[in-house]
């Protein structure tokens, strides 16, 4: 008998798939939120029923939470919202099925089936954190323990291992990290950065070159493919590989032989491929600026950073540690965060991810002088501009100009408690109708509730249900 959660808004979803479980003759338990779930989650559950769609947040994010209990639940995504919405990012965070709603009993059982017998197959096999090198990552929050976990599984294997991510979010580090808990980890780590090169000089580089092979070579030189013979080979910004280079690349990753530039004989390198790109390779397959079939190969295996605005419970911790790194640095006395600048950096939304965070708190402790406590002042100008701009002030920072004069609050008449909440629930679902221009599918996605969901509402409110669009 396992014990499998159901959370889902609708209650006669809950209801039906938890009589179909109790049949089954496994203890089902229900939550009608997110909150609800993350409660019940802590009590050693098996497996989790996740609808998407959830009043108090999506679904696609709490995977990672969910997941992190205790228990390590697997976990069976189960939604009414259309066209596959959620389903990739639902996915590359480890649920283990995706299922639209609505759903015959024999889909559910067959997921259910599937997920416990690989449970019980792998019962006590969890790979744990304190025995993999994290090379200095901070991953303490439930997202980066996971991808902590996704690192220890391509380290054990020597497949080629394509590592995606915003700018800044650590992608070489992670690699290194791949590196340092391979079999490879007494070889070299060799560091190549397409972006910084011209197609000429990136196959010098890359493959070496004969002397006089052209101007300025003044004798023979190896490329790093050789160098990173018995070792990891990491070609960061992979997108921004040359056309022309891609097609001679494939073969050498296919071959592991290399002719340098020059050369009338080829050379063989023993090496592992670590790649790393903040662009959509996918994208750039389909309009013929990366070869598909460079794409399959690099990416036996994927590994996705997440950015630094999605790491709860990582933040603080990175924040010190850079604090740390900096006055260590300058040979400074150690300061202190204050908790009004915490709630600033909790609200900024950290487009270049940590090696901004970096940048910024280094330039925060330089203005703080002598201060031993750091304060929002402190912050470089960009970032307190950019928090205005974006109306960060109503989350955390305080405003220094208020009106002179406030207007005198005008009396409220209070009705009946349902009476003003059917007012209420009437205005919001109209005003949400016309957001959407009466898609329903995208106002699901605006309102977070699922599509039954609203059509419920709607007839409560006695809002006409608005017709289907014909294609």
């Amino acid at each position: 008998m396992a014990r499998v959660l159901i959370i889902d808004d609708e209650v006669m979803v809950r209801r039906t798939l938890q009589r179909c479980l109790e049949d089954m003759g496994h203890e089902a338990f229900v939550a009608g939120s997110l909150e609800q779930g993350a409660a019940l989650a802590s009590r050693d559950m098996d497996v989790i029923f996740l609808d998407l769609g959830l009043p108090d947040g999506k679904g696609q994010k709490a995977i990672d939470t969910l997941r992190a209990s205790s228990s390590r639940p697997e976990i069976i995504v189960i939604t009414g919202l259309g066209d596959n919405y959620g389903a990739e990012e639902a996915l590359r965070r480890g649920a283990w099925d995706y299922i639209r709603k609505p759903a015959s009993p024999m889909v559910v059982r067959s997921a259910l089936f599937g997920a416990l017998e690989y449970r019980a197959k792998h019962k006590g096999e969890q790979i744990s954190a304190k025995v993999f090198d994290d090379c200095g990552m901070i991953a303490q929050g439930a997202v980066m323990r996971h991808v902590l976990e996704a690192l220890a599984k391509t380290a054990d294997s020597d497949a080629n291992v394509l590592i995606l991510g915003e700018t800044g979010v650590g992608k070489e580090l992670a690699a290194r990290a791949i590196h340092a808990n391979s079999a490879r980890k007494d070889g070299p780590f060799v560091v190549v950065d397409c972006s910084n090169l011209s197609e000429t000089l990136l196959e010098s580089t890359l493959y070496g070159h004969t002397k006089g092979s052209f101007t300025g070579a003044v004798s023979d030189r190896g490329g790093l493919v050789v160098e990173a013979d018995k070792g990891t080979l990491f070609l960061d910004e992979v997108g921004e590989l040359p056309i022309a280079m891609q097609k001679s690349f494939l073969r050498v990753l296919q071959e592991k032989r290399f002719r340098p530039v020059g050369a009338s004989r080829e050379y063989r390198s023993d090496f592992r491929l670590l790649a790393a790109t903040n662009r959509n390779l996918e994208a750039m397959s389909t309009e013929g600026l990366f070869r598909s079939d460079l794409l399959f190969r690099l990416r036996t295996q994927e590994v996705q950073l997440p950015p630094l605005r999605e790491r709860e419970g990582d933040l603080e911790r990175l924040a010190d540690y850079f604090v740390s790194m900096t006055c260590d640095r300058y040979g400074i006395a150690e300061k202190r965060l204050s908790k009004q600048l915490l709630k600033v950096f909790q609200s900024y939304q950290w487009p270049g991810n940590i090696r901004e965070m970096r940048n910024v708190i280094e330039s925060t402790i330089i203005e703080a002088g002598k201060d031993s406590v750091v304060y929002p002042k402190h912050l470089p100008a960009a970032v307190r501009l950019s928090l205005l701009v974006n109306g960060e002030k109503d989350r955390g920072c305080v405003d220094m100009h208020p009106p002179r004069e406030l207007a005198e609050p005008k009396p409220f008449i209070i009705p009946p408690y349902e009476e003003y909440k059917a007012i209420c629930n009437r205005k919001y679902f109209k005003e949400l109708l016309l957001a959407s221009e009466n898609d329903l599918a995208r106002a699901s996605v605006i309102s977070g509730l699922s599509i039954p969901s609203i059509y419920r509402h709607l007839g409560l409110a006695r809002i006409p249900t608005p017709r289907k669009k014909r294609s």
